[in-house]
C-alpha cells in the first residue's frame, strides 16, 4: 500500500479491511491482438447462439445486442460459476431507454437479460441481430468487439461497496470503543486519510470483473445490497491501446454491473439479476 501522507489510525483501519476482506476473483483483460471468435470470450459482435433457442427480445420484441459473452471452460472459471457453456449479457438498444434501463437500473430482464447456456453445440447463423458494428454508437457502452482474456486475481473491499462503511466503523470501534451511527467514513478522516484509502483498496479502473467486489464511479447503485450481493459481471469504460479510440463507454467514463443472489447463482437462474450503470 502506498503510505504517503497517510495517518497511522487510516494504515491501521486499512490494513484490517484488507485482511478480513481478501477475496479471490476473476479479472477480464480486453486483448486487442487477438482475433475474437464466435465461441470465445469477449465484448461485442456476434453472439454464440444455438439453432433451437428463441432470441433475446425486449419488452417491446425487439432483438436486444449482446454486449459481453464468456466461454466457462475456456475462462477456466470455477464453483460458484459454471464450469462448462457460455454465460452471456444482452441489452436493449431501445432509443428510449439508455443501455436498456430506465434510469439506471433494471431488475427482471425487461431491458436486459442474463442467458447461460450449458453447453455449446452448433450455432446459428445471426447475421441480422444487433452489434456494435451496426447500431447507433449513442445506444451501446460496447464500440468495438475484442477478445477477452481472463485470469483469476485478488482483491478487497473498495470504498464505493455499500457493504464499506458498516465494517469500516466495526473495525473503528474494536480500535477505539466508539460507535459512531450517523457517520459516513469519509467523515471520520481527513482529506489525506481519505485519499489514501481510496488509492490503496479495491480494483483500479478499468475494473473489467467477475465476483469482485464492485467499484463505482460514485455511490452503490443497488437497492438491494444483501439480495443482489454477488457481483456476476463489471464492465468498465475504456479506450483502444492502439487509435485511443472508444472500446467500451458507460456515459462519462463510468461502469456497469450485473448482480445476483447466492442462491440464484448456484441455480443457474439469471432472471432475477440485477443490471445498473453509473459514470462519473
Amino acid at each position: 500500500m502506498n503510505t504517503s501522507q497517510a495517518s497511522e489510525r487510516a494504515m491501521r483501519i486499512a490494513q484490517e479491511v484488507a485482511e478480513r476482506t481478501t477475496l479471490e476473483h476473476y479479472r477480464l483483460v480486453l486483448n486487442e491482438d487477438r482475433e475474437p471468435s464466435i465461441t470465445g470470450s469477449k465484448i461485442g459482435g456476434l453472439p454464440y447462439w444455438p439453432k433451437d433457442k428463441e432470441y433475446p427480445c425486449d419488452a417491446h420484441g425487439a432483438e436486444m445486442m449482446m454486449i459481453m459473452q464468456i466461454n466457462c471452460k475456456e475462462a477456466g472459471l470455477r464453483a460458484p460459476l459454471p464450469e462448462q457453456g457460455m454465460l452471456q449479457w444482452f441489452i436493449s438498444v431501445d432509443p428510449e431507454r439508455m443501455y436498456g434501463c430506465r434510469g439506471n437500473y433494471d431488475e427482471g430482464g425487461e431491458g436486459f437479460r442474463i442467458v447461460y447456456h450449458d453447453i455449446i453445440v452448433e450455432d446459428a447463423d445471426l447475421a441480422d441481430v444487433p452489434t456494435c458494428s451496426i447500431v447507433d454508437p449513442a445506444l451501446t457502452p460496447v464500440k468495438r468487439e475484442v477478445a477477452i482474456d481472463v485470469a483469476t486475481a485478488t482483491t478487497v473491499l473498495g470504498v464505493s461497496d455499500g457493504h464499506f462503511n458498516r465494517l469500516f466503523f466495526e473495525i473503528v470501534k474494536e480500535i477505539t470503543g466508539a460507535d459512531h451511527p450517523d457517520k459516513a467514513w469519509y467523515e471520520y478522516l481527513d482529506n489525506e486519510d481519505c485519499r489514501y484509502f481510496e488509492q490503496n483498496l479495491g480494483m483500479k479502473r478499468p475494473c473489467h470483473q467477475m465476483l469482485g467486489y464492485p467499484v463505482f464511479s460514485q455511490e452503490d447503485a443497488r437497492i438491494d445490497i444483501e439480495r443482489h450481493n454477488r457481483l456476476l459481471f463489471q464492465l468498465d469504460s475504456q479506450f483502444s491501446v492502439r487509435d485511443h479510440k472508444e472500446l467500451v463507454m458507460w456515459g462519462d467514463m463510468g461502469s456497469g454491473f450485473v448482480f445476483v443472489s447466492d442462491s440464484d447463482l448456484a441455480a443457474r437462474d439469471f432472471s432475477h439479476s440485477y443490471y445498473c450503470w453509473d459514470c462519473g
